[in-house]
């Protein structure tokens, strides 16, 4: 499996899953709660910036983060303009950005096993209404490291298109990348049939 976690010894690091989990829930409400204004878009770009700085992790490793979600920040903006001022559709921005930033130094520097562990663990109570933790753990874990494989399978195929000189516009790396996730999806679940995981 191909997990985002990078080896680090930060405090964030170094911090139990559960805690940073728990952490990033209040910080995703707390920011829900806050009035809009641009005080506060300012300061919701700022916190990643200092998550990332306290993880240890780059500004080349953000950048390519922000990168990758810039096709959701412009849908974001276009959908929120056309049905709020756009103070509130900028602080909205901000805000979505800001959680999905810190989940992303979250899985950067937790290991799967960790976040599955604390997942079995708040979902053991509900083993007598017949869910299963495991199988939930293993949905979660494979969600997880979906993500990466995506990711990996995206930066394949436009690396394929440019050493071919192909116009590396969005129509044109969409269908193969969702062709290969398909094929993996495929192959991820005859792996857990062989396995016996589909029982």
């Amino acid at each position: 499996m191909i997990s985002l976690y990078l080896p680090g010894t930060s405090p964030i690091h170094r911090a139990p899953a559960w805690l940073k989990l728990l952490v990033l829930a209040l910080g995703a409400i707390v920011l829900s709660l806050l009035p809009n204004s641009w005080g506060l878009a300012a300061a919701a770009f700022l916190l990643p910036a200092l998550a990332y700085a306290a993880a240890g992790l780059s500004a080349r490793i953000m950048a390519r983060d922000l990168r990758a979600m810039l096709v959701l920040v412009i849908f974001l903006v276009g959908t929120q303009l056309i049905f709020s001022p756009p103070l509130a559709a900028v602080c909205n921005t901000a805000r979505v950005l800001t959680v999905v930033l810190l989940a992303q130094v979250l899985t950067r520097t937790t290991r799967v096993q960790e976040m599955v562990e604390v997942a079995q663990t708040c979902l053991r109570p509900l083993r007598r209404v017949g869910l299963s933790p495991t199988a939930v753990g293993l949905a979660m874990a494979l969600a997880i490291t979906s993500i990466g494989q995506v990711a990996g399978i995206v930066t394949q195929v436009r690396q394929a298109q440019r050493s071919r000189g192909v116009r590396l516009a969005p129509w044109v790396w969409v269908m193969p990348v969702l062709v290969l996730t398909l094929r993996h999806a495929d192959d991820v679940g005859d792996a857990l049939q062989a396995r016996g995981a589909a029982d």
